[in-house]
C-alpha cells in the first residue's frame, strides 16, 4: 500500500480557480444566450460581461490567497495584509466598474446582475467541494 499524497494549499486554491473558470464559462454561455432571448444584444453583452466580472474578482481572491500563503501562513502578519489588501483591491474595482456601467445603454442591468449573482453562487459551491476534498495535513501547534 502506498503512502497517501497531500495537496497543497496553492494546488487547492488553483484546482478551485480552474474549475471555477470552467462553471463561469458555461454560465457565461447560459446567461448570453436568455439574456440575447430576453433583451437581445444588451442581454448578450451583459451577461458575458457579468460573468466575466465574477471570474476576475475570482481569480484575484485565489491569486491573492496564493500569494499570501507565501509569506509564512496564518501564523504572519504579511498574509493577512496580502490578503486584506486583494479585497480593498476588489472593492474598489468594483465600484468603479458599477459606476461606469450603470448608464451604459449596452448594458441590461438585471442580466448583469443574475449572471454575476450565478457565477459568484457557483463558484462558492466549487470552492467547498474542491476545499472539502482536499488533503492537506494539520500541523500540530508550535506553543
Amino acid at each position: 500500500m502506498s503512502a497517501p499524497t497531500f495537496d497543497t494549499a496553492a494546488g487547492v486554491m488553483r484546482r478551485a480557480l480552474t474549475l471555477g473558470a470552467l462553471v463561469a464559462g458555461v454560465i457565461a454561455v447560459v446567461a448570453a444566450v436568455v439574456g440575447g432571448l430576453l433583451t437581445g444584444g444588451p442581454g448578450v453583452v451583459s451577461g458575458l460581461v457579468g460573468a466575466a466580472f465574477a471570474l476576475l474578482f475570482l481569480g484575484v481572491t485565489a491569486a491573492s490567497l496564493i500569494v499570501a500563503n507565501r509569506f509564512g501562513g496564518l501564523e504572519s502578519s504579511a498574509f493577512f495584509a496580502a490578503l486584506l489588501g486583494g479585497w480593498l483591491v476588489k472593492f474598489v474595482v468594483f465600484l468603479l466598474a458599477m459606476l461606469a456601467l450603470r448608464d451604459q445603454p449596452w448594458i441590461q442591468p438585471v442580466v448583469l446582475f443574475c449572471a454575476v449573482a450565478a457565477t459568484v453562487l457557483a463558484s462558492l459551491v466549487v470552492d467547498v467541494l474542491v476545499v472539502s476534498r482536499a488533503r492537506i495535513p494539520i500541523e500540530p501547534s508550535r506553543r
